[in-house]
């Protein structure tokens, strides 16, 4: 499903294409539901981000798949493709088999670059223009 021509343009224009189609096949057009998921995708995978980052530091395979597969989950549920498949690939490789070190550094690098897609994606649902909203990012 596409955005309608009921969608704001600015918040058409600031996510991602993918995004606004899950919210609109799931909500219509109730901007009030889609700040609502989108906040709380930002608030849980804040807190994924965080475990995530911690398993892998203390070389945990069952719980950096764990938090990986919870992103994976909650983005590709939002249609956020690129952030759900950064997490897959970090899941993959604590499943992988071969040198540890080699998997930690691969984990590290997705991390950053997942870290990288959660906050280009937070900073842009902040800076829609929300109808219930005064100023972009309220």
């Amino acid at each position: 499903m596409q955005p309608t021509a009921s969608t704001p343009a600015d918040i058409a224009a600031r996510l991602p294409a993918q995004v606004i189609a899950a919210l609109t096949e799931l909500f219509g057009n109730d901007l009030q539901q889609w700040r609502f998921i989108i906040d709380l995708f930002s608030d849980t995978v804040e807190q994924d981000l965080c475990n995530l980052e911690k398993a892998i530091r203390g070389g945990e395979d069952a719980h950096i798949i764990e938090a990986a597969h919870r992103i994976v989950g909650s983005a590709r549920m939002l249609g956020h493709l690129s952030i759900g498949d950064a997490a897959r690939a970090i899941e993959r490789a604590a499943q992988g088999v071969g040198p540890h070190h080699e998997r930690t550094a691969a984990m590290r690098t997705g991390l950053a670059a997942l870290r990288g897609l959660v906050d280009q994606f937070r900073q842009a649902a902040r800076d829609c223009v929300w109808p219930d909203a005064p100023v972009a990012g309220a």
